[in-house]
């Protein structure tokens, strides 16, 4: 067996026609029904494969935040996925919950043709609404700075060397919620996944709609990126603190940060 991203010795079953094949491992079966296609070419991308390496070798890639959003969550709430990537978080939870409703984000438009294709594959189109613009603090362009298929993220400085980096739409939480959420879900309750590379604390600054009408009941959240802590850490626990919501770390990368006694109470219970 493997015992390094570097040499993920992956079987030829999982590679068809330029495409690579990733079983996703999933609690609601012990044989993963779920698959994430995308071109073989990315597997030289380094972020992509630890990816990897962790679904197919390990337990799961963030698989405690994936098995704790789906223990928090209910059915009948609406998970909006800001920075879907190629949809992992969003085809696990819908496949968990079928009454579930999915808002996926992606901004690079590689990301989110891939994306797409993996919810048309895994036959979840029906759950899973796609967005293609990133989000921050107000609507209109922005730029977004390319790295790995992992890490894009937008530029807050003026950007002079066009290389690397592109022009993408950008909507706040609020625009998008009520532009592409659809109307039966105006009134569901909401939980985030945001995973902006540094990001957070802008989509959340777009989101104080949502927050003031309590429409947010828990977000999961990227503190660290890399070996990075993230600049507005502080900041982000303020903005929780001011609409009730206590935030717990659940593991080297992520906080997630609820607002219903009950559930902060079982998470204190379980360590967190």
């Amino acid at each position: 067996m493997s015992t390094s991203p570097d040499r993920l010795r992956l079987p030829s079953r999982l590679f068809d026609d330029g495409d690579f094949h990733l079983p996703i491992k999933s609690r609601s079966s012990e044989a993963p029904t779920l698959h994430m296609r995308f071109p073989v070419r990315l597997l030289d991308d380094e972020g992509l494969r630890r990816f990897v390496f962790s679904e197919f070798h390990g337990a799961g890639f963030e698989v405690q935040e994936r098995d704790l959003l789906a223990a928090l969550m209910k059915p009948s709430d609406l998970f909006v996925d800001v920075g879907a990537h190629f949809g992992l978080f969003s085809l696990v939870l819908a496949e968990i919950f079928p009454d579930l409703s999915c808002l996926a984000v992606e901004p690079s438009p590689e990301n989110f043709d891939i994306l797409a294709g993996n919810i048309r594959f895994n036959a979840l189109a029906d759950r899973i609404t796609i967005v293609q613009c990133a989000v921050g603090d107000r609507t209109g362009r922005a730029t977004l700075r390319l790295n790995s298929s992992m890490g894009h993220h937008l530029s807050r400085e003026p950007v002079t060397n066009s290389q690397g980096a592109i022009e993408v739409d950008l909507l706040t939480l609020d625009a998008l919620v009520a532009e592409h959420a659809g109307a039966e879900n105006q009134l569901r309750p909401i939980w985030l996944k945001i995973d902006t590379e540094g990001r957070e604390a802008d989509a959340l600054k777009g989101a104080v709609g949502l927050f003031q009408a309590e429409r947010v009941k828990g977000v999961l959240w990227e503190f660290r990126v890399g070996h990075l802590i993230n600049p507005d850490k502080e900041d982000i626990f303020r903005f929780f603190g001011e609409f009730g919501f206590r935030s717990f770390q659940i593991s080297d990368s992520n906080i997630i940060s609820v607002l219903d006694p009950v559930l902060q109470d079982r998470l204190t219970a379980m360590g967190f």
